[in-house]
């Protein structure tokens, strides 16, 4: 887990407005298919992290760099691209595409940007088109024992090893986050 605490990511200059602004993600039909995809799996990214939220990625056979939102926030994945084929297939440029193929397999490491936990594969909980803002109310350490517990796969007394919390504040924690996140289902 980084030393990131909520409210601590500034934004770019340059996206200053897209965390929780673009539509959410969703896989697309055909993307083993296209040209993106394609591009994503056999270009190299000679890329990297700006900061928690952003990376630049910069394709092998591209002649410019991107600079991609690309970061965790409630429940599911904000992604944006600057570049025109962001808009034009339905949020999956290849750059995005790139990130997402590098993720899956373990090569980039993705923060959540409400708990500050860094992840590097997808987690089980990640759901790509819910709404990014649903968990809003929920402390980062009430949403991290949600998503870990609750929708993930860790139990109470594992979870409580790892963040250090003994298993009753876990079970606290957690006695906070069911009222909280249904009532906004």
């Amino acid at each position: 887990m980084s030393g990131v605490t909520r409210g601590a990511w500034t934004p770019s200059d340059d996206l200053p407005q897209h965390i929780g602004g673009p539509p959410t993600l969703s896989m697309p039909d055909d993307w083993t298919l296209s040209t993106a995809w394609k591009r994503a799996q056999t270009e190299a990214d000679r890329g990297g992290p700006v900061n928690d939220a952003e990376r630049i990625v910069n394709l092998s056979d591209g002649e410019e760099m991107h600079r991609c939102l690309w970061a965790l926030q409630g429940r599911t994945l904000v992604a944006y691209c600057d570049c025109h084929g962001h808009s034009y297939h339905d949020g999956w440029c290849a750059h995005l595409a790139s990130l997402w193929w590098q993720w899956i397999r373990g090569c980039i490491v993705v923060s959540h940007l409400n708990t500050g936990r860094e992840y590097s594969t997808p987690p089980a909980w990640l759901q790509l088109d819910d709404d990014p803002t649903r968990y809003d109310e929920l402390t980062p350490a009430v949403l991290d024992a949600f998503l870990t517990c609750r929708l993930g796969s860790l139990g109470v007394r594992e979870y409580a090893r790892q963040s250090g919390r003994s298993p009753g504040t876990v079970g606290n924690l957690l006695a906070d986050a069911p009222e909280t996140a249904e009532a906004h289902r």
